[in-house]
């Protein structure tokens, strides 16, 4: 097979998307466009064995990225792995070539360090379930101290059999990580706070069943991080019994614009959207779905219930159908998702198989600065 990477430049600014890959039968995932950095932190979203890196050259000169491989007490758990690439250069590797003498089930995430940017992801492949999972790598210099994720479920409910699982990290090499990480229901109730202290380098990854002792059946909700220094983090879903998995990383910035760069609605097909208001007063949101050709399918402008309010401290997660039933009404798939509010909101989309055995992240944009954008008028 061949493999490589993509990069895309444009002339115009405001330039997004995403990519996803997989047989899209019995697994799929993907990912935003990746940062490109000196120093690199990448998650290992699954607890298995079976996981890929794969490493790209970013810049015109030849690199050689040094590859760490941490626990969750923060010390490394094989000797560093040099790898050099070649400008524009490309290297994947599987974990069982990397570090061949280790067993890498209990390691948490790796750190790549390079004295020129490059940039990186990891393909995690489930150990009992079929699905696979992708996240990138992020520079280790983010200064993030609170993270939201915007959806958290598990149990039976939802149109599944959902698990969900956390992983925080501690950018820090120096010092310890107070962390505090709490769970807040649907309609804004907060449920349970969990304290950890991460050890310099070190990191979690726990279900939000064990990590908030969450009581029986199905929990719908909401989750902020807040540390005392920097922390990085993600939240897996997988469908226990269909097993479809995707990994979404945190969010710090909400935005009163968001854009989905994907729809994928129509036969086997279904995609949903997450929105969580985190601010003090109700927030008004209208969602827009856009064909290919930029169009309106239907939204806020037309369609009454695609626009609603709501209240503070909550998320409210549908189909997007439920909020736009033309979605369902097209000779042909795809297009983006574009959701406006006067409070600033975070948001996540996955689209899926309706028999949930393949999930894949969508990543929220925004609108670049400097640009405007409204939907066009219903035709």
């Amino acid at each position: 097979a061949n493999a490589g990477w993509v990069q895309a430049v444009s002339a115009t600014s405001g330039l997004q998307g995403f990519w996803v890959g997989g047989d899209f039968v019995t697994f799929m995932d993907g990912s935003e466009a990746a940062a490109s950095s000196v120093e690199l932190v990448l998650p290992l979203p699954l607890v298995s064995p079976q996981f890929e890196l794969h490493v790209a050259n970013t810049g015109v000169e030849e690199v050689i990225v040094l590859i760490e491989l941490y626990g969750e007490d923060g010390l490394q758990l094989a000797t560093p792995y040099p790898r050099a690439i070649r400008p524009k250069g490309f290297f994947t590797a599987a974990a069982a070539s990397l570090f061949p003498a280790t067993n890498v089930a209990p390691a948490r995430y790796i750190r790549l360090r390079c004295m020129n940017p490059f940039a990186a992801l990891v393909v995690a492949r489930a150990a009992l379930l079929p699905g696979w999972a992708v996240v990138n790598a992020l520079p280790a210099s983010t200064s993030t101290m609170e993270l939201y994720f915007p959806q958290v479920v598990d149990g039976a409910g939802g149109g599944g059999n959902w698990q969900s699982v956390l992983g925080v990290t501690n950018l820090s090499a120096t010092s310890s990580n107070d962390v505090s990480i709490t769970f807040t229901t649907e309609n804004g109730i907060v449920l349970q706070t969990a304290r950890r202290t991460l050890s310099p380098k070190g990191a979690i990854r726990e279900s939000a069943r064990s990590l908030f002792g969450l009581p029986p059946g199905y929990q719908n909700g909401w989750v902020r991080v807040v540390g005392t220094l920097p922390v990085t983090g993600f939240v897996s879903y997988a469908d226990s019994i269909a097993g479809g998995v995707a990994v979404v990383p945190a969010q710090s910035r909400p935005r009163t614009n968001l854009l989905f760069a994907h729809i994928a609605d129509l036969g086997q097909w279904q995609t949903g959207l997450a929105l969580l208001n985190t601010n003090l007063r109700s927030a008004t949101v209208e969602v827009f779905a856009l064909a290919p050709d930029g169009s309106l399918i239907g939204g806020a402008a037309n369609v009454p219930s695609a626009r609603f309010s709501l209240d503070p401290g909550a998320k409210v997660s549908r189909l997007l159908s439920e909020w736009i039933p033309e979605t369902q009404n097209r000779s042909g798939d795809g297009g983006f998702v574009f959701v406006r509010s006067d409070a600033a909101l975070y948001g996540i989309e996955l689209f899926f198989t309706r028999d949930l055995r393949v999930l894949s992240n969508v990543p929220a944009g925004g609108i670049a600065a400097g640009i405007t954008y409204s939907p066009p008028s219903p035709r």
